[in-house]
């Protein structure tokens, strides 16, 4: 499982990296929508705040994600630690 785990982890990983540049893009893009219509049509003024909401929606999901990430990643290395501490006490008893 470990290796598969870490399979699932490097995949994550990538995801997350991934998607924050075409998100970028995105909120760059509506940001500059709107600024080219700031006296035009009020409806494309809401389109680009929708779009600006879903933006940050979706990069406080991976701010979540990248969280979990790191944190998966630690309580990992501590059972590793945990997991050497315990052989060598074993070790040392037997």
């Amino acid at each position: 499982m470990p290796s598969n785990f870490s399979g699932v982890e490097s995949l994550l990983a990538n995801l997350i990296h991934d998607l924050r540049q075409p998100l970028t893009n995105i909120q760059g893009s509506s940001f500059y929508l709107a600024s080219l219509t700031r006296s035009g049509d009020p409806r494309v003024q809401e389109l680009a705040r929708v779009i600006e909401r879903q933006v940050e929606q979706a990069e406080q999901l991976l701010a979540a994600a990248s969280l979990e990430l790191s944190r998966t990643r630690l309580q990992r290395q501590e059972d590793a630690v945990s997991m050497e501490f315990t052989n060598a006490a074993k070790a040392g008893v037997t």
